[in-house]
């Protein structure tokens, strides 16, 4: 499954998962696709969409796309888990 995030900026990110690790790459681009780990993931999207780490709320901004993502790519198992 992928998932498309769109960013203040209007790039659109496509994002999915590999077992334990994150893929992701423009929309429609034909560039190799980058490949992290969860960690990291805020970082590629932020370089995808063109944000820049440095201003607090594009920072905001990727991780919390970043989180989106993960939320929506999590393995069914897990998606429902309570942390009480």
């Amino acid at each position: 499954m992928k998932v498309t995030l769109t960013a203040s900026t209007g790039a659109k990110i496509l994002v999915w998962r590999e077992q334990d690790l994150f893929s992701a790459c423009r929309a429609g681009s034909r560039e190799t696709p980058e490949t992290c780990l969860p960690v990291d993931l805020f970082e590629v999207i932020a370089d995808l969409a063109d944000l820049d780490l440095d201003r607090p709320s594009q920072s905001v901004e990727a991780m919390r796309l970043a989180a989106e993502a993960e939320a929506r790519l999590a393995p069914s198992s897990t998606r429902f888990l309570s942390t009480s």
